[in-house]
């Protein structure tokens, strides 16, 4: 039978935007189906009940979610018209650039919306150093991925998004003069078919320019940064922070990191890789023996998903060695009766309902790791 390929997306939304653009650049059949995330939809919550957002692809049944990851796995699963370099190290390179445009430019842009009263100087020069970095990596190529379309471009869709803001709001951010690279680059997307389809930009100003804007004031840095350690010389955490401070002011991680400038950073042959998850599949790829990630497109999907849950679950059980610390001997947090923090804790019977219905039973709390909570 006919492959199932569904997409769980938002019009405005440039994350199930990207999904768009590499469905149709390979060419793949798929149902839309578009999601009210003020209320989510069943089938939302069941095919991505770690992050309940969208994107989720739905591929024979198997939901696969992150905008990035879906984008490696619609490129490992249907192998045409590529949009991943096969070479490892511009792979690794590719994959390091879609991250920066994610966890860089894009939370430096919605600065901008959330921004009132005079101009949000800083933020614009926080955006435009970003874009400085983008623009050099560019180079003289016509797209990031050389002749067409590929992974860069494709995650690059914000930047439209970026265009739509500074047009409402009557800023100059991204501007030809300032960045001539950049301007070409993007009018070369702008002009591309698949890309123009998968922009809304005309339903976007408009959808700006009607809903009020949320505020907060942005304060000036004035000064220089005041960095103090409060340490013993005896004790490995002070020393901890020591040796990332002095690595923080190495000439060579600058070098080979000048985008983020911490570690780790992995140079192989003199060409530096960074971040750690990048470098754990350029590993992978480039040294094939006693393999670490899959083979099949889903599983590898999963165990980059997998990645990140494991993040999120050992930040809660984190928070609840924290709250057990607290409780100590008492039979309530208020003492011998229910108090104000037992009654706001009832979130901990929600997560332990998600728990159970996410198959983690004993994951954040049972009666070893932590007995009193």
């Amino acid at each position: 039978m006919a492959e199932e390929v569904k997409l769980f997306g938002m019009w405005a939304s440039p994350f199930s935007r990207r999904i768009e653009v590499a469905l149709k650049l390979k060419g793949i059949q798929y149902e839309y189906i578009e999601e009210d995330l003020s209320n989510k939809s069943p089938s939302l919550l069941k095919y991505n009940p770690v992050h309940k957002k969208i994107p989720v692809l739905l591929h024979n049944g198997k939901p696969v979610a992150e905008s990035l990851v879906i984008l490696e796995y619609i490129d490992e699963t249907w192998k045409h018209n590529p949009i991943l370099p096969a070479d490892p190290y511009e792979k690794a390179m590719a994959r390091f650039w879609a991250k920066f445009l994610d966890e860089k430019l894009w939370p430096a842009a919605k600065k901008v919306v959330v921004s009132k009263g005079e101009e949000p100087k800083e933020v614009i020069e926080e955006i435009q150093e970003h874009l400085k970095t983008l623009e050099s990596e560019l180079k003289e190529k016509k797209f990031s991925g050389g002749e067409s379309l590929g992974f860069v471009d494709i995650a690059a869709n914000i930047i439209f998004w970026l265009l739509v803001v500074q047009e409402t709001l009557g800023l100059d951010i991204l501007t030809e003069d300032k960045f001539p690279g950049l301007h070409e680059w993007y009018q070369r997307l702008a002009d591309d078919a698949v890309f123009k389809e998968c922009v809304p930009r005309e339903r976007l100003l408009g959808a700006f320019k009607s809903t009020p804007m949320a505020a907060t004031s942005l304060q000036a840095a004035t000064m220089a940064e005041e960095v103090k350690l409060f340490g013993t010389w005896a004790s490995p955490f002070s020393r901890r922070i020591e040796v990332a401070l002095k690595l923080k002011g190495s000439p060579a991680l600058l070098t080979y990191n000048p985008v983020h400038k911490k570690i780790p950073v992995l140079v192989h042959n003199g060409k530096p890789v960074a971040e750690s998850l990048v470098i754990l599949e350029y590993i992978d790829e480039t040294w094939k023996h006693n393999p670490i990630l899959p083979t099949d497109p889903y599983e590898k999907a999963m165990a980059r998903k997998g990645e990140e849950q494991k993040g999120v679950i050992e930040e809660i059980q984190e928070q609840l060695k924290t709250l057990e610390s607290e409780l100590k001997e008492k039979k309530f947090f208020g003492g011998e009766s229910l108090g104000f923090v037992d009654i706001a804790a009832n979130i901990i019977v929600w997560l332990l309902v998600a728990q159970e219905a996410l198959g983690f039973v004993g994951t954040f709390t049972n009666k070893t790791k932590l007995p009193k909570i």
